[in-house]
């Protein structure tokens, strides 16, 4: 079976981490959604469509499936950042020629060879929805807008995602376990004693790996990442899903952690979504509650653009540094490879490679950042990519226009 994951035209309304990857990595719940994609069709022959600039970094990441071909059969397409499920992908299976909506948004269809190859031949779903006379149907699905969508359905997500995690099991620990039936770890997941583990509210699913260590407090929903590690003291509390290797401290609330990425000392998160490689210095705080109770505004992909949502925290993407004691606003959003040391609150939208320093904003100088990025990652035993080396210098050349 063909299935063609693509991004449509709205990708960037996911700033500031679909800068650096396609939307379908977005995380929500305990997987991102191309994982969930994966468990659901095992079978399937996935091909992914997106956007020019990340081909490249797409074919590095994902070596197993054809990147922006440019002859399809028939096949299912799907749109990424949706929480699919199996009732869903069925429903589009069973009814060839039938667009499949969600909120106004065409998220998927069953399309024949010569449906498919027209759409891709006059731009793809990179450039707009399909213009073809086919029945309509609604889908109940999420489509996952904006990142803040994705923190609020989290909680409810991880509970759906316990399926995809059959070989876990209630751990042996000398930690206390509230409602130790929907505790889920991974068999090498080490968890120390006086460490508290309340699963009253929702599933906590511990990936292989990962340690949390004595008198840290994890409340579910709660998915922790594979070699993630919880520092003493840290309290993690519900609707937070961490992905790999990320480091652990102070209070975390409600947050989404791309992967790779350190807020390891005391000072709260939440209601946040942050990238990868990020670190966070010690104290750094951000609020996720206005003094009035209003609504918070965010500007995503250049437009200020209303959340409907009275708690609403902040938005980094990769590569984000901020020094000790760095208080962020609500709604705020700091592109990649920033670096924020300012005496009180920074602007609440940063774009990327901005050096934040005192009261001053300028660009980041492009060979600092990348050498800094180079020894991040041979820290943890990896190479910065020339694809995303590359990647990375076109956002730069984007937004400045200068080596």
């Amino acid at each position: 079976m063909n299935i063609y994951i693509y991004e449509n035209c709205r990708a960037l309304n996911l700033e500031p981490i679909t800068l650096t990857r396609p939307s379908f990595e977005i995380r929500c719940g305990a997987l991102t959604c191309i994982e969930r994609i994966n468990l659901l069709l095992p079978d399937a022959n996935i091909h992914l469509f997106v956007r020019p600039d990340l081909e490249d970094i797409t074919k590095e990441t994902f070596p197993g499936h054809q990147v922006n071909p440019t002859q399809v059969e028939e096949g299912i397409w799907l749109l990424g950042n949706v929480l699919w499920s199996d009732e869903d992908i069925d429903t589009i299976k069973d009814q060839q020629s039938t667009l499949f909506y969600a909120n106004n948004t065409l998220i998927g269809a069953h399309l024949t060879h010569e449906a498919g190859q027209k759409w891709l031949e006059s731009g793809g779903p990179i450039l707009g929805d399909l213009d073809i006379d086919f029945a309509k149907s609604d889908l109940s699905t999420y489509v996952l807008e904006y990142l803040w969508e994705a923190v609020d359905l989290t909680y409810q997500q991880i509970e759906k995602d316990i399926q995809y995690f059959t070989e876990f099991s209630t751990p042996e620990t000398d930690a206390i376990m509230i409602n130790e039936k929907n505790i889920f770890t991974h068999k090498s997941s080490i968890i120390s004693k006086g460490a508290v583990i309340d699963a009253s509210h929702g599933p906590v699913i511990i990936a292989n790996g990962a340690s949390v260590k004595p008198l840290a407090y994890l409340e579910g929903p709660l998915y922790l990442g594979e070699k993630c590690v919880v520092e003493p003291l840290t309290q993690i509390k519900g609707g937070c899903s961490i992905g790999p290797v990320c480091k652990l401290g102070g209070e975390v609330n409600s947050v989404i952690m791309q992967g790779w990425s350190n807020k390891v000392h005391d000072g709260h998160m939440g209601d946040a979504y942050l990238g990868q490689w990020v670190n966070l210095g010690a104290g750094t705080v951000n609020s996720n509650l206005k003094n009035n109770y209003s609504d918070i505004d965010v500007m995503v992909n250049g437009t200020m653009t209303n959340t409907s949502s009275k708690h609403v925290g902040c938005f980094m993407g990769d590569h984000v540094k901020t020094a000790i004691g760095t208080r962020l606003n609500t709604g705020t959003v700091i592109g990649p490879g920033s670096n924020i040391a300012v005496k009180g609150f920074p602007p609440k939208t940063i774009q990327p490679f901005s050096w934040c320093v005192g009261e001053k904003i300028k660009r980041n100088k492009w060979d600092a950042f990348i050498e800094t990025a180079r020894i991040v990652k041979k820290r943890r035993g990896l190479d910065l990519s020339s694809a995303e080396e590359e990647l990375l210098q076109k956002i730069y050349k984007l937004h400045y226009g200068v080596d």
